[in-house]
């Protein structure tokens, strides 16, 4: 029964944004302090979260000595930024930071071909700068240096309008070039800008500027009642929609009268400067990125029909287009706020009792240790435990369960969750910024963030796809009206260049690049809403392909609470004393058994233990009193040669009663015998039989547990299959043989004890996550609320996604196709071009949109 505990520490670092060498070389610093299992690191901190043994090192000295490491790293590295010009490559990149790399002085060199940005690391004491720029000038790349030292800021932006992959792209390359810029990201899935910058050179306003001069509205991150814009600036897409349809209402009235040609020109071509000024912008920000994409191949086209004199084509094209991305924008803009609405759930204001009164703080400024009081029918606003009164909460923000928890004492209470009834005063365990609810809420936003695979897919297609089709437009434009009257056949140069409009229109993959990711986005969204953390596109596109499911007994398939049932004498000691001395033996371990036994005895500090040992899977070794015990499994007695005859029978009628047993041992004799019950989960069943009706063709219960005790659970929970006496190694091999078996396979655990397993299976699925840092960080997939419930469904929702892109990607490929031959034909017209794009890209929208719609139980 190992014993381990986990310390989130606070660092400080230098450029911790950029710097992966700081970020590697602390990591594997902090791993090889004693005592030390696993460290996990976030830059963003920075901070460090580390699983320990007490038993090895205490907190505190942990805490030192990682800070210390810290502060070492720091200052024996020095940093220095430049950005790079002339890239036109990723090749190209990985050559310039090998070659940096090599310099005399240079631990490490980190160039980002995206933002032209590279993060050199040196020894402290010397200064590679000179010797660098001129390597890089003689590579005939151009160089600035833009920071040495701190002095970096961090904007956010919330963008409007955002409703396409691939211009989410260009505008992070657009950002990323921009004077003063260090690095820009632009997330589509959450419509969000993150810019790093030099505060020297430029600031929040000219960033938001230079995005709106690319064609999106922006605002800040979390913005103030007055930093909100008024209803004018909010609306402003829809208001330049509405004009610019006017205008094309008004140039075909005035046409109808036959009013001046002058006047109806004027009236379309109004149209045209009102609803595509936005395109044109968008469409010069990605000329100036050296890309293709629809708001270039639309001006084009727009700007064509215009010189052969279509101006009312051109206008209602425009026009239409606009109204279509103003359609898909609000269709995409469901699903982003859905995740902005579950961070709003945490209040503005928390109510903080300090020097005996009440005041109220924003949430950031509540500290660790600090007590809330919530009245009835208020939101917590910082998780904690409950130091007072009682009360149900409804904790469907993270759950997903809208039936109250009740809370007492003791009990564990998060950000965000709704105080039903009671008064409860809360003792605050984590800072704003590291509540459950925020830490989902970030990874949910990484997660949409990340492309799945079949968006890389389309993505690869696309490369090709537009490049083609331009190039036929191309050939269309000029080739029949130069080869054409030498074949015989008249060829009007209007005609066919008309036609080339409608190929450059059609080229544009909007539907199809957008195919994939709204559709990820949606249904990691609903997992959300339904309580299951999914870390990314790839997992729903795996959960298909589940055909076999692993799980772990304690704690999964049972409540893990075990209770003990029975405490049986041997040899000696009456019943109290071998309870006693077994809590006295497990008062430092955190496994649910341990803690059951403590419970029983009413408590157990572990004095006057020494020499513990722990033996992993068997359980514990020990000196008490000078007299040297074991206590574990049947396994662990049997190594101690303390089951005789008697004791093994009696360990046998104890697990045929489905009990898990303990042997207390000394000298070779066991002293007693402690039985502990753990009750299956009552949804198992049911649970069991859904993933069967889903595909998934072999379930198996995985267990350290005894064969008869684990037999019994796995008769209970329905499962067919079962494998007892594991140690966590032989979890790892029974999931690598059932991969072997079925292929893909599912391995659901408590994420702490199961991490083996888990990393190795094709899923890893963690058990009731809620406040829990370890389960987040090392699942693929965490189930929020206590129980296997939303297991089914999530593979269920797995299998919609897929369908639902396979959908979205099919239609969209047929509709380009056909439009294609029909303009080649010159059958096709532009507005039939700006359907087959717009058109297809909002209804495959709206497809997508339908994974946030929740399904019956067991679809």
């Amino acid at each position: 029964m190992s014993v381990q505990r986990t310390a989130r520490i606070p660092l400080e670092l230098p450029s911790s944004e950029h710097c992966a060498g700081c970020v590697h070389a602390l990591r594997e610093a902090v791993e090889a302090l004693p005592g030390v299992r696993t460290v996990e690191l976030d830059a963003r901190g920075p901070a460090v979260t580390v699983t320990y043994d007490p038993g090895t090192v205490s907190e505190e000295s942990l805490r030192r000595e990682t800070e210390l490491l810290g502060m070492r790293i720091g200052s024996e590295r020095g940093h220095v930024v430049f950005k790079l010009t002339g890239l036109d490559c990723p090749d190209c990149a990985r050559t310039v930071d090998k070659s940096v790399s090599r310099v005399d002085g240079v631990l490490s060199a980190d160039l980002v071909f995206a933002s032209g940005l590279m993060v050199v690391e040196y020894e402290s004491g010397s200064d590679p700068t000179d010797e660098v720029v001129s390597m890089v000038l003689s590579m005939g790349y151009g160089i600035e240096l833009v920071e040495q030292a701190a002095g970096r800021r961090t904007a956010e932006f919330r963008l409007l309008g955002l409703d396409c992959p691939d211009c989410a792209a260009k505008l992070q390359a657009s950002l990323g070039a921009a004077p003063g810029v260090h690095d820009a990201v632009a997330d589509f899935g959450a419509a969000r800008l993150r810019v790093v910058y030099d505060p020297a050179r430029t600031g929040p306003e000219p960033l938001a500027e230079a995005v709106r001069a690319a064609g999106y509205d922006v605002e800040a991150e979390a913005p103030s009642e007055e930093e909100r814009p008024g209803w004018p600036a909010s609306h402003r897409q829809e208001i330049t929609v509405a004009v610019g349809a006017a205008l094309v209402a008004a140039g075909w009235l005035l046409s109808w009268s036959g009013a001046p040609e002058g006047a109806v020109v004027a009236a379309y071509a109004g149209a045209i400067a009102v609803a595509g000024a936005r395109i044109a912008r968008r469409a010069l920000a990605s000329v100036r990125a050296r890309s293709l994409d629809m708001n270039v191949l639309m001006t084009v086209a727009v700007a064509g029909a215009a010189a052969i004199g279509e101006w009312n084509e051109g206008a209602a094209v425009v026009v239409l287009f606009a109204v279509g991305s103003l359609l898909e924008s609000r269709a995409l803009a469901r699903t982003r706020a859905s995740i902005r609405a579950l961070m709003d759930l945490a209040p503005p204001k928390a109510r903080v009792r300090r020097d005996g009164g009440e005041f109220e703080v924003a949430p950031a400024e509540a500290a660790v240790g600090d007590v809330l009081l919530v009245r009835p029918g208020e939101r917590i606003a910082l998780d904690g435990r409950v130091a007072g009164g009682f009360s149900a909460v409804d904790e469907s923000p993270i759950t997903g369960e809208s039936v109250p928890v009740d809370k007492a004492i003791g009990d564990e209470v998060f950000a965000g969750t709704l105080n039903t009834s009671g008064r409860l005063e809360v003792l605050v365990t984590a800072e704003a910024a590291d509540s459950t609810i925020a830490r989902v809420v970030y990874m949910v936003e990484e997660a949409q963030a990340q492309r799945a695979p079949s968006q890389r897919l389309v993505d690869r297609f696309t490369r090709y796809y537009t490049p083609a089709v331009v190039g036929l437009a191309v050939a269309i434009a000029a080739v029949p009206p130069l080869a054409g009257p030498a074949l015989g056949f008249p060829a009007p140069f209007s005609e066919w260049f008309r036609r080339a409009l409608v190929m450059l229109v059609v080229s544009c993959p909007c539907a199809l690049v957008i195919s994939t990711p709204v559709a990820i986005v949606s249904a990691i969204t609903r997992a959300t809403r339904d309580g299951v953390l999914v870390k990314g596109g790839l997992f729903l596109e795996t959960a298909p392909r589940v055909r076999a499911v692993a799980i772990d007994k304690t704690g999964t398939l049972t409540r893990g609470a075990p209770q003990v049932s029975d405490v049986v004498p041997l040899d000696g000691p009456p019943p109290s004393e071998i309870l006693g001395t077994a809590a006295a033996l497990e008062a430092h371990s955190t496994h649910p058994l341990a803690a059951a036994v403590v419970r029983a005895a009413g408590g157990g500090d572990g004095e006057g233990v020494t020499e513990f040992a722990d033996v992993p899977g068997r359980g514990v070794r020990a000196v008490l009193g000078g007299k040297r015990y074991a206590l574990g499994n049947r396994a662990l007695a049997e190594e101690e040669g303390a089951l005789d005859g008697a004791a093994a029978e009696a360990v046998g009628r104890l697990e045929d009663e489905g009990r898990t047993v303990l042997v207390l041992a000394s000298e070779g004799r066991a002293l007693g015998l402690i039985g502990l019950a753990d009750e299956v989960r009552p949804e198992a069943p049911d649970v069991v039989a859904r993933l069967r009706a889903g595909g998934v063709e072999h379930v198996v219960m995985l267990t350290g547990d005894n064969e008869r005790t684990a037999g019994g659970v796995a008769r209970h929970a329905g499962v067919a299959e079962f494998r007892a006496r594991l140690l966590p190694e032989d979890k790892v091999t029974a999931v690598r043989e059932l991969k072997e078996r079925y292929g893909t396979v599912a391995m659901v655990g408590d994420g702490v004890n199961d991490a083996p397993a888990l990393a190795v299976s094709d899923i890893g699925v963690a058990m009731g996550a809620k406040g829990s840092d370890t389960a987040l960080e090392t699942a693929d997939v965490a189930l929020m609320r206590e129980g296997l419930g939303p297991l089914p469904g999530f593979l269920a929702l797995g299998r919609r996604t897929v369908a639902n892109i396979a959908q979205n990607v099919a239609v969209s490929i047929a509709v380009k196709l056909a439009v294609l031959v029909l303009a080649v034909l010159g059958i096709a017209t532009l507005w039939m071009a700006v359907f087959a794009d717009t058109g297809v890209s909002l209804l495959v929208t709206l497809n997508g949109l339908r994974l946030l719609r929740a399904r019956p139980r067991g679809t």
